[in-house]
């Protein structure tokens, strides 16, 4: 993460951290200052040498007269504003910081907003505001790959003349940037075909509300639904889904799980285009568009774009997801006619496992990116599109026969 504060050079210094109240403490110098002097009164005390404890004292006594002069922090209000909260990796982050101190104590020498992203975590050094001055103190960051950046809270730092004593207190909440993963719109999307009991298809323009599947009553669920006949075969309430067939349906699922070699972070960026690609193109066309994470997070469009690159963006390696569970939950909880699954680690056994949604949806899709995966070969029932990135997918992907 790449920062230029406005008005002011980053500087660096190896201090202690202080109280959460802002009481001051002897620095890394403070230290070897204080184990010097005692050094030095050890020795005199040991050889009997007077003139060895007056200057073994000294150092004590400056450091008692240090913490005199940083004294304790001041209170500090703070308020943070992000005019872009959300950008594409690349793009510049311009953030606006405003304090107001309260309360009686010292005032601050330098400000430290703290940025946590997908690189790690580290600190933005601004001058504090001078007695006088008015208006925010604002610095920039670029947003270098996708993730998102929690900033704050901030950080206000004293120390004396000679380094030996600093104070620290922190101030203020976070604020949330998503960086959303780069993608390119697609030219072409998947229809599935999927008869209705009304006698249209699913993906049609002409439609209605109509019935779907029969599931497990969850609470929540409208008690209308719920299917009584159904339920007393089952001894446990059913209720009947619905769905609009006058739209096509897509569910797309991201792997989480990174990639089968390489670099993992890379993989999932990767992953995340990709499925960005299709959700934006899906939203774009006015399909109804669920997203889905192997790890098990899912979000509807309900018509907007922005959620699901949200949810894409604060995607991370999940050690933990396995895919069998996602496709178990595809199962159990169908969407739509339509399933899209963007991998870089998935495998031939899993990919037949996936095969066997055929029974529930119409179309299968999936886009493997053998940059950070393994080869798939060709799957009955499903159709394989094998990409370099998510940058290759558009080529790869208009160049399909999507007919049903």
């Amino acid at each position: 993460m790449g920062e230029a504060p406005r008005g002011s050079r980053g500087r660096t210094g190896a201090v202690k951290p202080g109280a959460a109240g802002g009481a001051a403490l002897p620095t890394v110098r403070g230290w070897l200052v204080l184990a010097g002097g005692a050094a030095l009164l050890a020795a005199g005390a040991a050889f009997g040498y007077r003139e060895l404890i007056v200057l073994g004292a000294v150092p004590f006594a400056v450091l008692v007269v240090s913490v005199v002069l940083v004294g304790r922090l001041r209170p500090m209000r703070v308020w943070r504003s992000v005019p872009a909260p959300r950008v594409s990796p690349g793009d510049e982050i311009e953030v606006l910081l405003g304090t107001a101190e309260d309360g009686r104590g010292r005032g601050a020498h330098l400000l430290a907003d703290r940025v946590s992203g997908p690189t790690g975590t580290r600190s933005v050094e601004l001058p504090a505001a001078r007695p006088g001055d008015s208006g925010p103190v604002g610095y920039r960051l670029v947003a270098e790959r996708r993730g998102v950046l929690d900033l704050g809270p901030l950080e206000s730092r004293r120390r004396d003349p000679l380094g030996l004593v600093a104070t620290r207190r922190t101030s203020g909440g976070t604020e949330r940037v998503w960086v959303h993963p780069r993608w390119d719109p697609l030219g072409t999307m998947p229809v599935g075909r999927s008869d209705d009991p009304q006698g249209v298809f699913d993906g049609g323009r002409a439609g209605s509300v109509s019935f779907h599947t029969l599931r497990d009553y969850v609470a929540g669920d409208d008690v209308r639904h719920i299917h009584w006949r159904s339920s007393a075969r089952h001894g446990k309430l059913m209720v009947r889904e619905h769905l609009d067939t006058s739209h096509t349906r897509l569910t797309v699922v991201a792997d989480d799980r990174g990639g089968a070699a390489g670099d993992e972070l890379a993989a999932l960026d990767e992953v995340c285009g990709a499925a960005a690609a299709v959700a934006a193109t899906s939203v774009a066309g006015r399909w109804a568009c669920e997203l889905r994470l192997v790890s098990g997070r899912s979000l509807e469009s309900t018509g907007r774009l922005a959620p699901l690159l949200d949810l894409l963006a604060e995607a991370r390696i999940s050690a933990d997801a396995e895919l069998p569970e996602e496709l178990w939950r595809l199962r159990n909880r169908p969407f739509g006619d339509t399933v899209v699954l963007v991998s870089a680690s998935i495998t031939g056994a899993e990919a037949r496992l996936f095969a066997r949604l055929g029974d529930l949806y119409p179309r299968l899709v999936l886009i493997a990116l053998r940059s950070y995966g393994r080869p798939i070969g060709a799957i009955p029932g499903v159709t394989v599109v094998d990409a370099r990135d998510a940058r290759d997918l558009a080529a790869r992907w208009d160049g399909e026969r999507w007919s049903a």
